[in-house]
């Protein structure tokens, strides 16, 4: 702790910054991410990395929506490096909070901060993805179809419907989509190579009992922050009836998962939902901000799904049909674009917000 506060007295007196925007605290590492000398190269002298669980000096970041902030690593030379927001929290004057929230305009997870973080782990699509072997994964191990279905969650109207879930005692979220999960398509499509036994448990709803999957700390960490449902183990049933069946190991698996969520909370659609908590929102009015934003039709590939609550009608998901290969900085709008219309669906409903209602 002294020699924190020795760095950020001497920071009161060092030459100019040249951080976008300006912050103080400091910036508590949550996995070995590198410490960039320039985001624009990606040069890193010395391969200089975070370390879990240290705190560094925070001097800003790249911009309001930020993909990077910007450190003093004490031992690195330069010192002052960038660091992708995703890598992990910032803490001001006790504060802390969750980077991947970092973007107040968008209502949610900032979509560059999510393809830095990504591309940060070395999951960028430009980076090739690879088994444990070093071999490039065959296109059939993806879904057989390409086609998956990214359910996104209203969490405060979820709860409104399980009020006694684990995630539910403060009668849930309001700020913005929460993933539900990522699945591949057609229906039916599920517990991919999976034992009896666990197939057995995960329909009994026994998800405590199922293997929780292998996840590194920063994918932990933005997985934790983007579905409150891991406080009961959605993760190990997501990733046991889906992830299963996706082609790739949990770490991409989720890391692509949080990547969309991210997309779609950062998108004009997202800020429709965070600005209207508590009003009534019809279907052609979501279906036209899905086109306004991804592009003409994307609005009939969204199945938007709603329930009673009392003499309410409450939209508890959407779930939108996506076709192609599903990366980190993928364009959405172009696996929006490229899926089926989705079919059913209710006529809208009120944008629930958080506590009981």
């Amino acid at each position: 702790m002294k020699r924190f506060s020795l760095l950020a007295a001497l920071l009161l007196v060092a030459p100019p910054v040249f951080a976008q925007v300006p912050m103080t605290g400091r910036f508590v590492a949550e996995a070995r991410c590198p410490g960039l000398q320039s985001i624009r190269k990606q040069t890193n002298p010395g391969d200089v990395a975070t370390e879990p669980g240290v705190a560094y000096v925070l001097i800003g970041r790249n911009s309001e929506a930020a993909t990077h902030y910007y450190v003093v690593i004490p031992d690195a030379e330069p010192p002052r490096r960038w660091v992708a927001v995703g890598c992990g929290r910032v803490e001001t004057e006790g504060r802390a909070s969750a980077a991947v929230r970092e973007d107040p305009s968008s209502g949610g997870a900032s979509e560059r901060g999510i393809d830095a973080l990504a591309k940060a782990l070395g999951r960028a699509s430009g980076v090739a993805r690879t088994d444990d072997r070093g071999t490039p994964p065959s296109g059939d191990q993806r879904s057989g179809s390409g086609a998956y279905v990214l359910a996104a969650n209203w969490h405060a109207a979820f709860c409104e419907t399980r009020p006694r879930a684990r995630d539910c005692r403060d009668g849930g979220e309001d700020g913005g989509f929460v993933l539900h999960g990522l699945w591949p398509q057609p229906r039916g499509n599920e517990y991919c190579d999976v034992a009896a036994s666990t197939v057995a448990s995960d329909k009994a709803g026994n998800w405590a009992a199922l293997p929780a999957p292998e996840l590194g700390r920063a994918t932990r960490w933005a997985l934790d922050s983007v579905m409150p449902g891991t406080e009961a183990d959605l993760d190990r049933h997501q990733w046991i009836k889906h992830g299963s069946c996706y082609g790739t190991d949990a770490e991409e698996y989720f890391t692509d998962a949080v990547a969309l969520l991210g997309k779609l909370n950062a998108s004009p659609v997202g800020r429709l939902f965070a600005t209207n908590v508590g009003t009534h929102l019809d279907a052609p009015a979501i279906r036209a901000s899905f086109d306004s934003a991804f592009g003409k039709g994307a609005g009939q590939r969204v199945l938007i799904d709603c329930a009673r609550d009392g003499d309410r009608r409450i939209i508890v998901e959407l779930r939108i049909s996506l076709a192609g290969t599903v990366a980190p900085d993928s364009d959405f709008g172009d696996l929006i674009g490229a899926a089926e219309p989705a079919r059913g669906g209710c006529r809208g409903g009120i944008v629930d917000a958080a506590g009981w209602q």
